[in-house]
């Protein structure tokens, strides 16, 4: 069998896709709760909210695992529909 990119352009393109859409859904939804954050700091409802040191690392450890997680998903099922 002759391997050429066309056979794992799928793989990776579908990768690309499902990454970009990914980033796209986190930014609008950030963008809907910061707006929300903005409007009631302007009507006096301020809040502090920081958070503890152990969510930050929890979110700086849990958001590349899950990328990675997504992008072998997604190459997994592409292989399995595909063959």
């Amino acid at each position: 069998m002759h391997e050429s990119w066309a056979n794992f352009f799928p793989y990776f393109a579908g990768a690309f896709k499902l990454i970009i859409l990914g980033i796209g859904a986190f930014l609008a939804i950030k963008w809907h709760f910061d707006e929300e954050r903005r409007v009631r700091q302007a009507e006096g409802m301020v809040f502090d909210n920081n958070p503890s040191l152990m969510k930050k690392l929890v979110m700086k450890l849990s958001i590349p695992f899950f990328l990675s997680l997504l992008i072998l998903v997604v190459i997994y099922l592409t292989d399995r529909i595909l063959y």
